[in-house]
């Protein structure tokens, strides 16, 4: 297979290791967390949130998902231990009954590995949901690390799981790339430095991509192939 602009422009090649965001980037998971917000939101007193202000506050992990949550309701954070459990139960429960897969992710995921290019799949979201969702798209087995927010001592915007995927295989960080949606994504792979690619479709609170200094933005997965 020859080698997609985009990547020849980056590394001449094919990278040596590339690391996928999950929410926002491969999944819009938005329908599934919002109802499982919204139920953790009314069990302490709260007002619905809906899916749009959710949207707005995904990215950084569910800790500050429901931090930010009881800001916007006006609701103190001694309710946030038993909002966050809630929370947890509720979208277990229902981790991809409304959650899609966004157009292309696989057939960029059989190019890397015809390619024999390692994958990570690098998330803030606890690590418990990760796996479950994965295999209900029939991705899991893709991914050689699959690594939550809380499976390290930090996350992103920490360069921390981007590096620990990078050294585990002796990888070069300037031959990486971390494939992501948001300023999280950006910095981690600076922080490692790593290449970036942002996809415009994502979780990006609206922040203007360009000003987090990617090295591509693309509207689709599938420009990642041309």
């Amino acid at each position: 297979m020859r080698t997609p602009k985009h990547l020849k422009s980056m590394f001449d090649g094919w990278p040596e290791l590339v690391c996928f965001d999950l929410d926002g980037t491969l999944i819009d998971s938005v329908p599934d967390i919002s109802i499982a917000l919204d139920i953790a939101l009314k069990s302490v007193g709260a007002p619905e949130a809906g899916e749009e202000r959710a949207r707005g506050w995904i990215g950084f992990g569910s800790s500050k998902l429901i931090s930010q949550a009881l800001e916007w309701a006006g609701i103190s954070q001694d309710a946030h231990a038993a909002c966050c459990s809630t929370f947890f139960e509720a979208y277990f429960n229902s981790v991809s009954t409304n959650t899609t897969l966004y157009p292309n992710v696989e057939a960029l995921l059989k190019a890397f590995k015809h390619n024999s290019v390692p994958m990570a799949l690098i998330t803030n979201k606890p690590s418990v949901f990760v796996k479950p969702i994965l295999d209900h798209f029939g991705i899991s087995d893709y991914f050689s690390w699959q690594l939550g927010g809380d499976t390290l001592d930090e996350k992103k915007p920490s360069p921390l799981p981007l590096i620990h995927c990078s050294e585990s295989i002796e990888a070069n960080p300037e031959r990486c790339l971390m494939i992501g949606d948001s300023v999280a994504d950006a910095r981690a792979a600076q922080s490692a430095n790593f290449k970036s690619v942002l996809v415009s479709y994502g979780y990006n609170h609206g922040i203007e991509l360009a000003t987090l200094n990617p090295n591509i933005i693309i509207d689709d997965l599938a420009e990642l192939l041309m």
